[in-house]
């Protein structure tokens, strides 16, 4: 009889037969979330979020449209650090208003 494993170790070990995939790419948009104010310790960095990374690139909502002009202008200082921190190959910056997530 086999040790018993976590349900982790066993997503952790075959993602793919689980259809579980998308879970470590969950767990980056999480580490990237958290990790936003090192990049930028400005107030409005607390109101956007990356929601998503599709190919090169990457989705940010805002909580707010004030929040999308500073970032505009910073696109290319955020691209590089998402790169250089999550060793990403993105080169566009989708920004989009969506509320704030309940939970």
């Amino acid at each position: 009889m086999r040790d018993p494993q976590s349900v982790r170790q066993c997503l952790d070990l075959a993602p793919a037969k689980t259809g579980f995939a998308w879970l470590s790419q969950v767990q980056q948009l999480a580490d990237i979330n958290r990790s936003l104010p090192s990049w930028c310790a400005e107030p409005w960095v607390r109101q956007i979020r990356v929601a998503n990374i599709r190919g090169q690139t990457v989705v940010v909502f805002s909580a707010s449209a004030s929040a999308l002009v500073p970032l505009r202008h910073r696109s290319s200082t955020f691209l590089l650090w998402l790169n250089d921190h999550y060793r990403l190959s993105c080169t566009r910056l989708e920004a989009k208003v969506r509320p704030p997530l309940v939970v």
